[in-house]
């Protein structure tokens, strides 16, 4: 089964394409389908494909040195990854997981490779986004390297209402499961660390959770907290 390549116009890599460039593109990906916790593929298997998420959301999951994994990314709707994967003798540096059911776009890395280097706009594009997950990327790595644990926590829940937020009438909920270990994952800490912190926020009314859901109550409270303005609910 193909996909439509009208669902390729909004989407940043594929927006300046003319509309039979993007036609070209849609046909040559297949749709493939995950259920919840399924995976798209596991770290070290060979890198052979180029993902698109259509729907649903996934992790890129790192195994660290130490028996605790590291969330590297959430892909969204619309993102693509595994960028820049696919050549001879690559393998896949993470595990992806479906965080709920999905649906993606796939395309065999060398007909990946013949469309990017076909299409200028569309490689100009790709460099774009690489730049802008490097940014991101680097962006995390200052928050671990210069954050105590309660405010990278923050960061990372707002981050993440940013990306993913559902206007409720509690609040604004992440509108996708979310465990506290992925939550350490996200922030490189232990669960330990994540449940006695979130512990101390529900209780402050700085948020709502259940076992794999998460609200924010109170969105200026938590940004004084991420921000380290906040001391008395820091502590």
């Amino acid at each position: 089964m193909t996909i439509d390549p009208d669902l390729l116009r909004p989407l940043p890599a594929f927006a300046s394409l003319s509309a039979r460039d993007r036609r070209r593109v849609a046909a040559a990906a297949s749709l493939r389908t995950l259920p919840a916790e399924g995976r798209a593929f596991v770290q070290g298997e060979p890198a052979n494909e180029v993902f698109l998420v259509l729907s649903g959301r996934l992790k890129l999951v790192r195994r660290g040195w130490a028996r605790e994994s590291v969330i590297l990314r959430i892909v969204h709707p619309g993102e693509l990854f595994d960028l820049g994967r696919g050549t001879h003798g690559h393998r896949h540096g993470t595990t992806a997981s479906a965080l709920r059911d999905a649906t993606l776009a796939v395309w065999p890395a060398p007909c990946w490779q013949r469309l990017v280097q076909e299409m200028p706009p569309m490689a100009l594009a790709l460099v774009q986004l690489l730049e802008h997950g490097l940014a991101d990327a680097q962006d995390r790595f200052v928050e671990i390297a210069s954050l105590d644990v309660s405010r990278r926590i923050g960061h990372s829940v707002l981050r993440l209402i940013d990306q993913a937020g559902r206007e409720e009438a509690g609040g604004v909920r992440i509108d996708f499961p979310i465990t506290r270990q992925d939550l350490a994952g996200l922030t490189g800490t232990t669960l330990h660390n994540v449940s006695r912190i979130l512990t101390r926020w529900e209780r402050q009314g700085v948020i709502a959770g259940g076992r794999r859901t998460l609200m924010v109550r109170d969105i200026p409270a938590l940004m004084r907290l991420a921000n380290g303005a906040d001391a008395g609910l820091a502590d």
